[in-house]
């Protein structure tokens, strides 16, 4: 059976995900451009890598986006999948270098340095969720999140759409067929979405806690005058923001976060 046309229904394209992707992307934009001027140690670039990274992201979310307001829901998953995939790339690149980064010894991670430049390959998923659970920089985050339950679980869907597993899943990217309760599957990849967002603003605020700052103390500095008192731990309001809408909502997690984060989080739970 047939839909009419290839234009998906306005109570489709209506759906949620389309907000809460342009929402990731917003956020990732202002990201990529605050991480910027942080210079990583370990690596001998003069910028940040971080920053291409981020605004990588923002592509992969506005090609989902579009896949989806075509009715391509199969390959929007496939997508989901690298969006995930590069998450845990980010977080074990970061992580990697963190630990490895010596000022005598080690001042260049030479697995990070050669990743950047292209000449090093990233583990599989499976060795890098055991570092990321291992490592002394990871490990107490690492314990708040399924991935052993509802993250692989939900990994192992998407890989149906990769691989194809399922005959019903190929029909996802069939536009002009119907299917019904199309728009559940909506539903399952802002879930998705949103796991995977949580997860690397989680880190983000553990980790990387600068790359979130009120732009007043960098602002003043530019400036030539001195910063407010205490402007350096000023969490910017986007910031502020995701981690009321991503966060807070867990209290184990927003506690730990509020405790190990180097930004003045405000609790408002």
């Amino acid at each position: 059976m047939l839909i009419n046309n290839d234009k998906m229904p306005e109570s489709y394209l209506a759906h949620h995900v389309f907000d809460d992707i342009e929402y990731m992307r917003d956020f990732y934009d202002r990201l990529s451009d605050r991480c910027f001027y942080f210079i990583p140690s370990g690596t001998r670039g003069i910028t940040n890598y971080a920053s291409y990274i981020y605004m990588s992201y923002q592509g992969t979310l506005k090609s989902i986006k579009t896949l989806l307001e075509f009715g391509n829901i199969n390959d929007a998953l496939v997508l989901v999948r690298k969006l995930y995939d590069d998450v845990l790339v980010d977080i074990y690149i970061d992580v990697l270098r963190k630990d490895r980064f010596d000022l005598d010894k080690n001042f260049i991670v030479e697995d990070v340095d050669n990743w950047i430049n292209s000449k090093h390959r990233i583990p599989s998923l499976k060795k890098i969720l055991k570092y990321l659970e291992k490592s002394p920089k990871s490990k107490d985050l690492y314990p708040f999140f399924g991935w052993d339950t509802y993250l692989k679980h939900n990994r192992e869907i998407l890989d149906d759409s990769v691989h194809s597993n399922r005959f019903t899943r190929i029909l996802l990217n069939c536009s002009t067929v119907y299917i019904k309760d199309r728009e559940k599957h909506l539903d399952g990849i802002a879930v998705i979405l949103k796991q995977i967002f949580t997860i690397h603003l989680a880190f983000t605020f553990y980790m990387n806690g600068q790359y979130l700052m009120a732009s007043d103390y960098m602002d003043s500095i530019d400036c030539g005058i001195n910063p407010p008192d205490g402007s350096q731990s000023w969490i910017a309001p986007y910031a502020q923001e995701a981690f009321d809408k991503y966060i807070a909502p867990r209290k184990d997690l927003s506690t730990f976060i509020i405790e190990h984060s180097c930004l003045d989080i405000a609790s408002n739970r």
